[in-house]
Parts: structure tokens; C-alpha cells; sequence
């Protein structure tokens, strides 16, 4: 998603040098648990190793450690980002991680192919529809994800407040089948409404 100063083709190298200025592209890194929907984590920033490496070690942080019996599994896209970003925030016999390569013919997508990158992942598993589902998602409520848009973001500050709003609504408010993600996870007992997040009762003592 572009910024409103600059688009990245026009910003000068000396600029590209500070991390966090505000001018030219940022993209968001997403993980979603594929089994509940659980919206695990995001981060903001440039498309670089950087913020690659702080999007896995924000969700290294939020879920139960990996062993060499109970393995993390991760689908992504061909980023080569990716493995050196997992292997540094997780033991690489602890994971198992594939990619879904993406074929081209110019800048047209033709089909895709699955490839397993660390462990043994089952290739009828290897998917990141969910990912992408979710992405259109963000697209279709929240104007500045979309690629070609008036409605961009001003600062690139904003665009975590928002996707913590975001975060929330998925994981604790929007339900299906009567259970929100957060409920799969045994995190919530009921689904919350904005009331919930917003009041808090306190006890009146005389």
C-alpha cells in the first residue's frame, strides 16, 4: 500500500536509509492459524528481513513453544524472507515450513504449485487461501489496504491502530456457526460485543 508522500520509485536512497521513515511502500505481514481463524499477528513496515524477523518474533511470543514432537507449521508465499526469519525466532527441527509457488507468465498469475521447504508437511495442507481470504477482507472493509485507492493511509502509524481494531472485531466479535475464533482457542466463553472492549463495571461499594 502506497503512502501519501511519496510513492517508492521517487524515494531517495538517502532517506531509505532511516527504518522507519514514513515515505514510499509499506506492506503488512499477516498470520492467521489456519484451524480456528485465530488473527495471530501482524507487523508493519518496509518489505524487508527487518520487520520479516520482528513479524516472527512477535509470533514466537504469542504461541506455545515448538518441540521436535509438536511442530509449528507455516505456509507462505515464496518471500525469501521467510526461512531465515523462522529459523532465527524458532529450532528449525521443531518446525515445519512450505511454500505455495506462485507460476507466471509476465505479471499474470497462471496456477500454483505447493513445495516443502523444512519437514514434511503434507502437500494437501499446504495452502495460504486462508491468508488471502483474509486479505480481501481487509481490502473490502478498510479503504487503504486496497492496491489502486484514494483512501491511503497519511501515516504509517496508523495503519497498526487500525489493524488492532481490526484484530479485535475478528478474533472476539465476528462470529461463525456461533463461535468466534477466539472461543476455538479457549480464550473467550462468549462473544463479545463492543460494550465488552469499551465498559467496564466496576463494584459499588458504600
Amino acid at each position: 500500500m502506497e503512502l501519501c508522500l511519496k510513492k517508492e520509485k521517487n524515494v531517495s536512497e538517502e532517506v531509505k536509509d532511516f527504518p522507519d521513515y514514513e515515505t514510499g511502500n509499506t506492506y503488512v505481514y499477516l498470520d492467521l492459524k489456519r484451524e480456528t481463524n485465530l488473527f495471530v499477528a501482524f507487523s508493519v513496515g518496509k518489505w524487508n528481513q527487518t520487520t520479516c524477523d520482528e513479524f516472527y518474533e512477535l509470533i514466537a511470543k504469542r504461541t506455545q513453544q515448538p518441540t521436535y514432537k509438536q511442530k509449528i507449521g507455516f505456509c507462505t508465499d515464496c518471500n525469501k524472507q521467510n526461512l531465515p526469519a523462522i529459523t532465527k525466532n524458532f529450532h528449525k527441527d521443531s518446525v515445519q515450513y512450505s511454500q505455495v509457488v506462485k507460476e507466471k507468465e509476465g505479471p499474470i498469475i497462471t496456477g500454483t504449485h505447493p513445495r516443502q521447504v523444512l519437514g514434511a508437511m503434507p502437500f494437501s495442507g499446504i495452502s495460504i487461501a486462508h491468508v488471502d481470504g483474509l486479505c480481501s477482507k481487509l481490502r473490502a472493509r478498510a479503504g487503504f489496504f486496497v492496491r489502486k485507492t484514494r483512501n491511503f493511509a497519511k501515516k504509517r502509524r496508523l495503519i497498526p491502530t487500525v489493524l488492532q481494531v481490526w484484530q479485535l472485531n475478528h478474533n472476539f466479535i465476528e462470529a461463525e456457526n456461533g463461535e468466534t475464533p477466539a472461543m476455538k482457542e479457549r480464550m473467550a466463553t462468549k462473544i463479545w460485543g463492543w460494550n465488552d472492549v469499551f465498559v467496564l463495571r466496576l463494584p459499588l461499594t458504600i
